[in-house]
């Protein structure tokens, strides 16, 4: 196993030292040519408030370590995808789940070298520069995204490993980042996400993005190194959220490491958590975005969906004849996307209305009350 460590840190050495390089740089370019105070602020009444804080350019380190955390998993088990690397790598004396543990702990050295370099040596420019920030939120925040970035890497290094290929792994990378957030931004295209209108959203669609920590971590401290307050109310909600996908993930992938088949490699990706299930998941919250009446507009925008998703699956079959359950699972996307639609349309939409109505008006007479 040290030994193993010792020629993983080899390996990456080249392109850790290129990516600490090019964040570095980046991070330092971005803050020598930026502003960090207002000179002229006013407040809402239109009154000189004086000089105010300005961006203090969270965003660049959250681009940085989102960045790292997509780009870094297919580095470390692209090996899984070529029958010669495979046939190589699985050759040497060395269980499967610690050659995983050996190119996690590699993955994690690849992002958090390069990422705590840029950090810091952006952060030095800010602290150097005139600013009116709080500038003991940076340490803060830092410590905070530590484990944000370790479980961003699992989720990410799980799903790219559910595939058979290079590309069918980037793509299982990119669609998880959104496709479990259609189902909310549907509840809130039809204001079915909340009662009340100054309530905590729980289920914002935002919420459920596979990059939800990292993008409510950095936009709270961006307001705190400000001095503006905290940030989200849902900030608890999406922490735990995000923290259950990373601890599965992680099982996931050591639990699944010895029982890859290498005979799989290059064949088409058959993973639940890949074509199988999000083809078909899209294809049905598509279809529940579908918001008019007019038969030659149904028909139009059923046939594009049904042509799109047909497509799509051919790609993932790599063939243009279909499996029996590929057809029964366009189908019933169709079917059941239609059925929900017009139940949350017609049924739930108005009766949601009238509930909120309700609870309205009895907290104005609850405070109706309570002033007599």
């Amino acid at each position: 196993m040290k030994k193993a460590m010792l020629y993983e840190l080899k390996r990456i050495l080249l392109p850790l030292c290129i990516f600490t390089a090019i964040a570095a740089a980046l991070f330092v370019i971005i803050a020598l040519n930026s502003t960090f105070v207002s000179e002229n602020s006013y407040n809402t009444f239109g009154d000189p408030v004086g000089p105010q804080p300005m961006s203090p350019l969270t965003e660049v380190p959250a681009a940085i370590l989102g960045v790292l955390c997509l780009i870094v998993p297919p580095m470390q088990f692209l090996y899984r995808m070529g029958r010669r690397s495979a046939d190589l790598w699985y050759s040497l004396p060395i269980r499967r789940d610690a050659l995983v543990l050996v190119r996690v702990l590699g993955g994690l050295v690849l992002i958090f070298v390069p990422y705590t370099v840029s950090y810091w040596a952006g952060f030095t420019v800010i602290a150097a520069s005139e600013n009116l920030f709080e500038l003991g939120q940076y340490g803060i925040l830092f410590a905070a995204s530590l484990p944000v970035g370790i479980g961003l890497f699992g989720i990410n290094a799980f799903l790219f490993t559910r595939a058979n290929t290079l590309f069918d792994g980037i793509v299982f990378m990119l669609v998880w980042i959104f496709v479990l957030a259609l189902p909310f931004l549907w509840l809130e295209a039809l204001g079915l996400n909340r009662l009340y209108g100054d309530g905590i959203d729980w289920t914002a669609p935002i919420n459920f993005l596979s990059y939800s920590p990292l993008i409510c971590l950095f936009v709270d401290f961006s307001l705190r190194i400000c001095g503006t307050g905290g940030g989200w109310a849902e900030a608890p909600f999406i922490y735990a959220l995000g923290a259950a996908f990373a601890i599965a993930a992680y099982f996931g992938l050591f639990w699944t490491a010895r029982r890859q088949k290498a005979e799989n490699i290059g064949q088409v990706s058959d993973s639940w958590f890949g074509y199988r299930t999000f083809i078909p998941a899209c294809m049905l919250c598509t279809v529940l975005f579908i918001g008019t009446d007019s038969p030659f507009e149904l028909a139009m925008a059923y046939t594009i969906i049904l042509v799109t998703g047909t497509i799509v699956y051919f790609v993932y079959r790599r063939s243009f004849r279909l499996k029996l359950a590929d057809i029964i699972c366009i189908v019933g996307a169709l079917l059941v996307g239609t059925a929900i639609n017009h139940f949350g349309r017609e049924i739930l939409a108005p009766w949601f209305d009238v509930l909120r109505e309700q609870l309205r008006e009895g907290a104005l007479l609850a405070q109706a009350l309570t002033l007599l």
